[in-house]
């Protein structure tokens, strides 16, 4: 019945496109979006604008417009939407994330770095923008300006988890696993349930060679998350290395019936055979 509804929404849509107004092309878009019509809805949106291009409020439709885009994939175009929005509103945050997380999305990461920097400049206690303009800046190999990002973040906000899951990464890309592992800990203990937090520090054990841990770790994971085939891959790795390859190849092969589809699954099946 819901399905029929917005049929016939869209069917009354297309009778009276060319005399709707700005406020209907707007709500139109919305009733699209519930529909999943991406498309006409961006449609919508940009038929709203060139009746009105000077409304004040185009910088939300805009910030809409670009987000639609990107969901459909039109990377260039969304990040034309974020740019013409933030020429209205030029101290967005919202819209400044929005685009920074879009560059780094394509991995262009000084743009995305710029982003979140003049969202700090805005905000300079932003604990979002810091811990994103961490990674980007890690990504970037300036690891110094990155652990500089997560540590004043963990000033900010003593518990925070995201500056120590920050920090653990760079310790881990120095080959600290241990002190990363560490690290993780004491996010764990805030988060126990969290079971990407569990696989996480079962593969820093397991590059430091403690594979009891490791071990202890990746079940813990899988029993909180029984559907993440990657969990299995890294057990198989640590089976694997505790010389108990029948496990091994299980795990594998479970990681591969799942859905997991990386080329190194079937070598992994064949070294455990």
């Amino acid at each position: 019945m819901q399905k029929i509804f917005f049929i016939l929404i869209l069917i009354t849509f297309s009778f009276s496109a060319n005399s709707q107004s700005y406020n209907e092309w707007v709500d139109s878009s919305f009733v699209l979006l519930k529909c999943d019509s991406l498309s006409k809805a961006e449609n919508a949106l940009k038929n709203a604008m060139r009746l009105e291009p000077a409304n004040p409020q185009n910088f939300l439709l805009l910030s809409n417009l670009g987000t639609i885009q990107r969901k459909l994939n039109k990377i260039d175009d969304a990040l034309v939407s974020y740019s013409s929005a933030l020429m209205i509103v030029p101290k967005s945050t919202t819209l400044l994330s929005n685009r920074a997380a879009l560059y780094s999305e394509i991995e262009q990461w000084d743009k995305a770095e710029s982003d979140y920097s003049a969202i700090l400049i805005l905000e300079d206690e932003n604990e979002d923008a810091l811990y994103m303009r961490g990674l980007v800046r890690q990504e970037k190999g300036d690891t110094i300006a990155s652990r500089s990002d997560f540590e004043r973040l963990l000033k900010i906000n003593p518990n925070s988890s995201k500056a120590r899951i920050g920090i653990s990464s760079l310790l881990q890309s120095n080959g600290d696993y241990v002190m990363a592992a560490e690290m993780l800990s004491q996010v764990i203990k805030v988060n126990p349930k969290q079971s990407d937090l569990y696989l996480k520090r079962s593969e820093l054990y397991y590059q430091a060679g403690k594979l009891a841990k490791a071990a202890e770790d990746i079940n813990k994971c899988i029993e909180l998350n029984k559907d993440d085939s990657y969990a299995y891959v890294v057990r198989g790795r640590i089976r694997y290395a505790q010389y108990d390859k029948q496990s091994a190849l299980k795990d594998f092969q479970t990681a591969k019936s799942m859905g997991f589809n990386d080329n190194i699954i079937d070598q992994l099946i064949d070294k455990s055979k």
